[in-house]
């Protein structure tokens, strides 16, 4: 549970360092007592449809999965970009879907992002995948990419 809190406040932290004025970060702040202190929370973008992952881009966007499928930029200033293109396809039932996204160490220059995902089967089943591609240079889309 620790760990969890300091997660959350980190995560707040640096979003609220990402935001750009101070007062706009008030004003979608909410503070939520827990048991190990009170934890707060800056909303900086609103709509994803059950957003699971979150990987900071270089030049301080984000990229944000959403369950069902779909891999997104947002933007500090809470801008959401369409989906991304090149997205595998996903098995979005149950705990299934689009879960997490990571930035290749290199990123900076081979622009490499990994995607974990249900990826679909058989007769309605489905395993744990996981996809590399690269980050376009727009930014709008995946390419070069294998599971």
């Amino acid at each position: 549970m620790r760990r969890t809190a300091l997660a959350v406040t980190l995560g707040s932290l640096l979003a609220a360092a990402l935001w750009p004025s101070a007062a706009a970060a008030q004003a979608n702040t909410q503070n939520t007592p827990s048991q190990l202190g009170t934890v707060r929370v800056t909303t900086i973008a609103t709509g994803l449809q059950n957003p699971w992952g979150l990987a900071f881009l270089p030049d301080g966007n984000f990229l944000v999965t959403e369950r069902p499928g779909r891999l997104r930029v947002v933007t500090p200033q809470g801008g959401v970009s369409t989906a991304l293109t090149g997205v595998p396809a996903v098995f979005a039932q149950g705990q299934g879907g689009l879960l997490d996204v990571a930035l290749d160490p290199a990123f900076a220059t081979n622009r490499r992002v990994y995607l974990s995902f249900a990826e679909p089967g058989t007769n309605g089943t489905a395993g744990t995948a996981v996809y590399r591609g690269e980050l376009n240079a727009g930014s709008t889309g995946l390419v070069n990419g294998s599971v």
